[in-house]
């Protein structure tokens, strides 16, 4: 195999340069993406590539380089990066690279059929995704863009320290944007999904939810400001989420960035919260037996019944707190060193449909979209975005909802939580279900 190869020249470089500490990454990926208008493919795009990254230890310093491609000059000049990096680089006592992990956990992120499904086969589930968003209501007139994509990786991992590990995975992915009118009226919705087994995506389930986003929210119209119960679309409460979590991770607790430092064993959430990291979970688009630095993924319960349990950790952050790695290493690319990151992130569900938590509202907001949610303050916790959905009376959907905003900070949300729904969804690594959350602050225009 070819980036066996590669694996081997790069750890012959660094032994003849005088490396004694190091660890490589070697990765090749293929994807296509298809987009259609109508019925016509209006875009088709097919990559390949492949890289390996270097990260050494001399002298205590830790150095980094990477190179894309398979050029053996630009692997000289890499090894050569490495080791000025590592003379640049400030001394780290708490540096280490991984050995061998012993047995490890499997994982179910490959699927033969996705690997080997053609071209064709993928712009039928284009049309196929465009023609259902159309159907979804007679006031949708238009789709674009409606996408599916596909990638299959391989990634190879070896440290100096006798780590051998290979991981090879599948990745699938939809979405649609309809927009609907009426009246002269115009509106958007969208829905998207992403996962590792072409079996677990829903096409026509997918385009249908766009299409009846866009056309429910036609007439929509704000309502008057003050604290409303709010029930959140599991899509936004993953947003909240995710804010929280940024104060869950090691790095951000030492370097004074957490709002959670301090409270480890203290209520910090609604007794309804549990949130948890799992680097096993089944099908996952973060699950892998290791961690990109070579540590074994685990579970991680991060908040249990409300009460704060956990951090993540990476190796160097670990040594840094004196704790053991919770296998939360992640790289977003071969063109950066690993660090801090979350695998699988979800939110316990609860045991009540979203319907039958809107059935128990009796007057309330179902806020279903948010925009601006990557303006947030993840040190302070507080957000303030523009928002919109459904006013519910007695359990009852009465009218759309837009042009308001939602404010207030993360943790008093999620202690201000009531109820949980069942309808756990996760959206690339996040996963959430809908979360009912009373006295939320509602403005208008």
């Amino acid at each position: 195999m070819r980036l066996d190869h590669e694996l081997d020249l790069a750890q012959q470089k660094l032994e003849a340069a005088g490396v004694s500490q190091w660890e490589v990454m070697a990765a090749h990926s293929s994807s296509v993406s298809i987009g259609v208008r109508g019925d016509e493919v209006d875009k088709f795009q097919e990559a390949e590539t492949q890289g390996l990254c270097l990260r050494i230890i001399q002298e205590g310093r830790l150095g980094f380089s990477f190179v894309m491609g398979a050029d053996e000059a630009a692997l000289d000049a890499a090894v050569v990066q490495a080791q000025a990096s590592a003379e640049a680089s400030d001394p780290e006592p708490h540096l280490s690279l991984a050995g061998p992990a012993g047995e490890l956990t499997p994982v179910e992120v490959f699927d033969p059929a996705l690997a080997e499904d053609p071209v064709e086969a993928k712009v039928a589930r284009a049309k196929e995704l465009a023609a259902a968003a159309l159907a979804a209501d007679e006031r949708v007139v238009h789709v674009q863009p409606a996408e599916f994509s596909s990638s299959v990786g391989l990634v190879r991992l070896r440290t100096s320290h006798g780590l051998e590990f290979s991981h090879q995975g599948t990745q699938a992915a939809a979405g649609a944007l309809a927009m609907a009118s009426e009246d002269g009226e115009q509106e958007m919705g969208w829905d998207s999904q992403s996962a590792r087994f072409l079996a677990d995506l829903d096409i026509p389930a997918l385009g249908k939810e766009a299409g009846r986003r866009a056309a429910a929210f036609l007439g929509a119209r704000p309502v008057a400001d003050g604290r409303w119960d709010v029930l959140l679309h599991n899509s936004v409460a993953v947003q909240f989420m995710d804010l929280l979590a940024a104060s869950l991770m090691g790095d951000s607790l030492l370097k004074g960035r957490s709002l959670l430092a301090g409270k480890e064993g203290r209520a910090v959430a609604s007794p309804l919260v549990s949130l948890i990291d799992d680097g096993l979970y089944p099908r996952g688009l973060g699950s892998s037996s290791l961690d990109d630095e070579g540590t074994p993924q685990q579970r991680t319960e991060l908040i249990t019944d409300g009460v704060l349990t956990g951090f993540i950790f990476d190796r160097l952050w670990a040594a840094r707190a004196g704790k053991a790695s919770t296998g939360n290493a992640m790289r977003p690319s071969l063109k950066n060193p690993p660090g801090v990151g979350f695998s699988n992130l979800y939110l316990q569900p609860g045991e009540k449909s979203f319907a039958e938590l809107t059935a128990g509202l009796e007057r309330g907001l179902i806020i279903s979209e948010i925009m601006g949610g990557h303006t947030a303050d993840p040190v302070s916790g507080e957000f303030s975005f523009g928002a919109a959905g459904h006013l519910v009376e007695k359990g009852r959907i009465k009218r759309p909802v837009k042009s308001i905003a939602v404010a207030g900070q993360v943790l008093d949300l999620f202690k201000s939580v009531v109820a949980v729904a069942g309808d756990l969804r996760f959206f690339g690594r996040s996963g959430c279900p809908g979360l009912l959350v009373e006295g939320m602050s509602i403005s208008g225009p």
